[in-house]
């Protein structure tokens, strides 16, 4: 989608340009090596003719004017006259500098044609030119003119054609591949992953941008610039984000082209170079549609501005290009999550350095000067290195790294890291989750007391990558963006601020956590941004303004009074604790509503003991289902006298509270209160305790809890599931089962002999019918639960001790003895009064 740049009037800002510190080689954190294309053989070429950026006529000094007229038409793209004739060498690039203004960069133009160059672009607002030379002792003569102030190279290794047919741009780099912005190593990546399903990860939690979103995803008047490789705008969580009309590619000698080619990715750079760009994007501002990632703040516009060639190369023409595209297009923040190739630190006392140190410091502040908001990361330690101390730097034996490096190169003095050490822009540490709900600073991560101005999350950070993946990669590149969005929420409810402001607002705002060295003003607040510093008094949200009913959450709040005491107020809560607001008004407010709340939006209440408050939306989410019981059946009868085994299926590994109670009326349908024996109404009909256990579901998610000593009567049994993220299922279906009543013995002989002379014996197949049961009942025995099975006659009366755990007793065996002396009796009389007959 297309949006018209937002016009505004001009924010000035109060800072000088300059800085000094060390910086590490990479930005991306490195694990392992990745080696990046091939170099080509350096050539010598005509150089080619380019035309220049829009450049306003200004006077004004480094430090920049207050009074700027408006840009003025292109310089002309005509090819410059032609110089002495010099005896020609390698191609080279060059900054030249001059009093800002457009007659003196005019007059620094013809000083470079006049030396045997050609103009590639000029900025008279800052008085920078660029330019290209094959000419012998070209430098020289053009530091010689009156209307230079400076000039010197802007990489050592010679310029090469390297043209790039599907990318339309990359037509030059050096010699050498670069370290700059390439991920020589990832500390995860998530593979094969279509769609993540915005899962919350530690690094929305850490800055807490779920929060600010239910109150301020961003405001799409707001321009967010990601100078870096370049975006995939079909990436289908970017599609809607990227604004074409604000794009540029600056990776070609620096000269702002905004062809969509130009800025998209380079389709023959190493991945890691081509994925930068879109992963720092998608950390700013993926969209909230439910799908892959959500970005920081969802609702700003993107700019992509490609200022890393195929090489992975950030020199200092294209950053200039990027810094004045990012002034001209009125953009709110910027990104810069790289370092300005080919030196770690640029040097003010080398000759050769100090032109573009200064070229690059002009063209940040004319940005900040403009309105702009400047991002940077802080870089990494390169494989096997430890961290850089910024503010205490000593060597540099890594640089120049487009060409043979200079080992021990002395950096204590004067240098600095561009852009991350320009005065006025936001420098950012990584941090990591550390033990206890802390945060650490990240291993690779450089630092330095009043280098690094905050931090914020840059290990394993799940964002876009192009072809519509996603991947986790780590560096000081994943912590910046963060910054970046939070910054541009900031400008999203505060339009009217400076880029000072925003960035006082930052560190005011931020968590505060020490050592300073590491963290700044500490980690980067999105919650804060859109809830503090505004006059708007107490609020509380949930994540993203969603609860699920049953989950452990916590509400976050901001303007209560400090130290008084904060409840969440309503009948929906199981689990409502209180907290006490903070020394800034900020409150954690742990909560649970009951599995059972209904779907659909909810609203409740959030007050304090001094008399704040706030009422909390949300939209309610369907509880976790809960456990399934698959044996006993539903409908089953259950023998006397043994344990009864409840077995189901829940969520792997969580545990499972089994409940056991009386049925609440007869059971239904296949067992009614007719059908049951006397005894086991009688004993539904009197009152019983519920029993529950809590078990470990299996890593298959079975369970199986055991229930001994069950009366007779019928019974219910249901189940709930706490996850291991605490969250609590709803009750799981309800499964309705009898136990049968202890079988009575046989009337009149509980050996199992006839009661009365001359009974008939039982014939085979024949059931004992079961005592108070109806004719043709059947037992069931334990282990066979629902399925009837006819008992043995000559068994019943001993299978009913075995049901009842009894054996025959000293009291038994003499009543045996009583039956067997009257049987014979019976028979010595019968036999008596045969003989007396005859």
């Amino acid at each position: 989608m297309t949006h018209s740049p937002r016009r505004r009037p001009a924010r000035r800002s109060t800072r000088a340009v300059g800085g000094a510190a060390l910086a590490a080689v990479l930005v991306f954190a490195p694990v392992t090596a990745v080696a990046a294309d091939a170099p080509a053989t350096a050539a010598s070429s005509p150089a080619p003719t380019a035309s220049a950026s829009p450049a306003p006529t200004v006077s004004s000094s480094p430090a920049l004017a207050a009074d700027v007229p408006e840009l003025s038409a292109p310089a002309s793209s005509a090819t410059p006259a032609a110089a002495p004739a010099a005896a020609a060498v390698d191609a080279m690039n060059y900054v030249v500098n001059a009093v800002p203004g457009a007659v003196t960069t005019e007059a620094a133009s013809a000083a470079v044609v006049a030396a045997g160059g050609t103009v590639l672009a000029r900025w008279d607002e800052i008085g920078v030119v660029t330019a290209r030379s094959t000419a012998a002792g070209f430098v020289d003569r053009v530091r010689a003119s009156s209307s230079v102030e400076s000039a010197g190279p802007t990489r050592t290794a010679a310029v090469r054609a390297t043209p790039d047919a599907d990318t339309g741009g990359d037509a030059e780099s050096s010699a050498v591949p670069s370290t700059g912005v390439q991920a020589t190593g990832l500390a995860e990546r998530v593979a094969d992953v279509a769609d993540p399903g915005e899962e919350r990860r530690w690094n929305d939690q850490a800055v807490h941008a779920a929060e600010a979103r239910a109150v301020q995803p961003g405001s799409p008047d707001v321009l967010v610039g990601v100078l870096d490789s370049g975006i995939d705008a079909t990436h289908p969580d970017l599609v809607s984000q990227v604004d074409p009309a604000a794009s540029v590619g600056c990776s070609v000698d620096g000269v702002a082209d905004p062809d969509p080619a130009a800025w998209a990715p380079s389709s023959d750079a190493a991945t890691s170079t081509r994925e930068h760009g879109t992963h720092v994007a998608g950390i700013i501002a993926a969209a909230d549609d439910g799908r892959g990632v959500v970005g920081v703040a969802p609702g700003v516009r993107l700019a992509s501005v490609k200022v890393v060639d195929a090489d992975g190369f950030i020199y200092p023409e294209y950053a200039i290009c990027g810094y004045m595209w990012a002034a001209q297009q009125q953009m709110d923040v910027t990104n810069a999550s790289f370092f300005v190739d080919p030196w770690a630190a640029w040097c003010s006392a080398d000759p050769d350095q100090a032109p573009a140190l200064d070229a690059v410091a002009r063209a940040v502040a004319w940005s900040q000067h403009e309105g702009v908001l400047d991002v940077a990361a802080a870089g990494n330690a390169t494989v096997g290195a430890v961290a850089v101390d910024l503010a205490h730097k000593t060597a540099d034996s890594l640089s120049p790294n487009d060409s043979t490096p200079q080992p021990g190169r002395d950096v204590s003095q004067g240098c600095s890291q561009l852009p991350a050490e320009v005065d006025g822009v936001v420098t950012v540490s990584s941090a990591q989750q550390g033990g206890g709900g802390s945060i650490e600073k990240s291993r690779f991560s450089n630092y330095g007391a009043g280098v690094v101005d905050l931090t914020a999350p840059g290990a394993a950070v799940l964002s876009t990558v192009p072809g519509g993946g996603f991947a986790a990669l780590s560096g000081t590149s994943m912590a910046a963006p963060h910054v970046a969005g939070v910054a541009a929420l900031l400008a999203s409810v505060h339009p009217g601020a400076t880029p000072a402001e925003l960035r006082d607002l930052l560190a005011r705002q931020a968590g505060g956590e020490t050592p300073s060295e590491y963290f700044g003003a500490g980690m980067v607040d999105a919650f804060a941004a859109v809830t503090e510093d505004l006059g708007r008094g107490a609020v509380a949200v949930a994540p993203d303004g969603v609860l699920q009913a049953g989950a452990a959450a916590i509400l976050r709040g901001a303007g209560f009074v400090p130290g008084e005491t904060v409840r969440a107020e309503g009948e929906a809560f199981d689990d409502s604790t209180s907290t006490v607001a903070d020394q800034r008004g900020r409150v954690q407010l742990p909560v649970r509503l009951s599995p059972g709340t209904p779907t659909g939006p909810l609203s409740f209440s959030v007050v304090g003991s001094s008399g704040s408050g706030a009422v909390v939306d949300v939209e309610m989410q369907e509880a976790l289902a809960g456990p399934v019981v698959t044996s006993p059946a539903d409908g089953d009868r259950l023998p006397s006298g043994q344990a009864v085994v409840v077995e189901g299926t829940s969520v792997d590994s969580a545990r499972v509270t089994v409940t056991v109670e009386p049925a609440g009326s007869p059971l239904a349908g296949d067992l009614p209160a007719g059908d049951l024996p006397a005894t086991a109404r009688a004993s539904a009909a009197a009152p019983a305790a519920a029993e529950s256990s809590t078990v470990r579901a299996e890593q298959d998610g079975t369970f199986r809890a055991t229930f001994a000593g069950l009366a007779a009567g019928a019974w219910q049994v249901s189940a709930v599931t706490w996850t291991v993220d605490d969250v609590v299922s709803a009750t799981g279906p309800v499964v309705l089962f009898a136990v049968d009543p202890v079988p009575a013995p046989v009337p009149g002989d509980e050996a199992g002999v006839p009661a009365e002379p001359g009974a008939a014996p039982a014939g085979p197949g024949s059931a004992s019918p079961t005592p108070g049961a109806s004719p043709g009942e059947t037992v069931v025995p334990a282990g066979a639960p629902g399925h009837p099975l006819a008992a043995d006659p000559a068994r019943a009366s001993s299978a009913a001790l075995a049901w009842t755990g009894s054996e025959p007793g000293p009291v038994a065996l003499a009543a045996l003895l009583i039956v067997a002396v009257g049987v014979v009796g019976v028979g010595v009389g019968r036999r008596r009064r045969v003989d007396e007959t005859r």
